[in-house]
């Protein structure tokens, strides 16, 4: 991992994202570029306007201090001696702008943080997080307000035992190796049993032959309700990372009900959660 990109809206909530994303840049000595994307209004007529310009110019200005005296309070250090890069960009949608930097700068992982200070910031920040789940390039790693940050050495994979899911925890081992971190794939079935355990023996040796990694264990659960039983597992292990698959769902209505899983533990869960997009696992 080469370079993190945090992206920020200022609010409390986005603190423990920043936490994150420093400690990761740190773990793997990438570089970290903080983010603000802020919208000017527009003035009426032309957005060419000088009033526009004007207010352009300031904001770009005010936020730039702000996004560095944020840093450093929580951080403890200015930026300048943090090695974190300041970037303010106009964008709208967010997520579009958030996108953008992101491409540019090659980043190979996006943190945030899942909600905002007030109503329409938590429907703000909360459908931005869901729009880069679906449409970034690299991983997105989203943490629930009051998560601190601390070494990552359990990770709880969700897997439906898929094509897909054998590259996904292959990009996966890149960031839990050099953590030396544990994963734990989980498979929760609605099927019989001594089906569920077929379907699991089959995936572990597919996956044996195609990856090594020492620290990865698999269970598979039973239960009609698959978030619940999901969250059980979960409250039980008590990981520091949950990893997922986002599907395409376009025409199967499996993939779309597993985007559905992917969002409920977005907005619900309370650990962690890094999403992969299956449009960008080559399979």
């Amino acid at each position: 991992m080469k370079s993190i990109l945090y992206a920020t809206d200022y609010s409390e909530n986005a603190i423990p994202a920043l936490h994150f994303a420093y400690g990761l840049s740190e773990e793997f000595s990438a570089q970290m570029v903080a983010l603000h994307v802020f919208d000017v209004p527009l003035v009426m007529g032309s957005t060419t306007s000088l009033s526009y310009v004007r207010k352009e110019a300031k904001a770009f200005v005010r936020d730039k201090e702000k996004l560095a005296t944020f840093c450093t309070r929580y951080l403890g250090n200015t930026p300048e001696k943090l090695n974190i890069a300041l970037e303010i960009i106009e964008e709208s949608p967010i997520w579009k702008g958030i996108l953008e930097k992101a491409a540019d700068i090659e980043a190979d992982l996006i943190v945030l943080g899942t909600k905002g200070d007030s109503p329409i910031k938590n429907y703000l920040l909360g459908s931005t997080t869901t729009k880069l789940i679906e449409k970034a390039d690299c991983p997105v790693l989203a943490i629930p307000p009051d998560t601190p940050y601390k070494a990552i050495d359990t990770i709880v994979y969700a897997s439906d035992l898929e094509g897909s899911d054998v590259f996904t925890i292959k990009d996966l081992i890149q960031l839990a190796k050099p953590l030396d971190a544990e994963i734990y794939l989980i498979h929760i079935s609605n099927k019989e049993k001594e089906t569920g355990n077929d379907q699991m023996e089959s995936f572990k040796n597919i996956l044996h032959h195609q990856i090594n990694y020492k620290n990865i264990h698999f269970e598979t659960r039973y239960g009609l309700d698959v978030f619940k039983t999901l969250q059980d597992y979960i409250n039980e292990l008590d990981p520091d990372l949950i990893a997922m698959l986002e599907r395409e769902g376009q025409s199967l209505v499996k993939d779309v009900w597993h985007r559905n899983l992917v969002k409920r533990m977005k907005s619900e869960g309370h650990y962690p959660l890094l999403t992969y997009n299956k449009k960008n696992i080559a399979e």
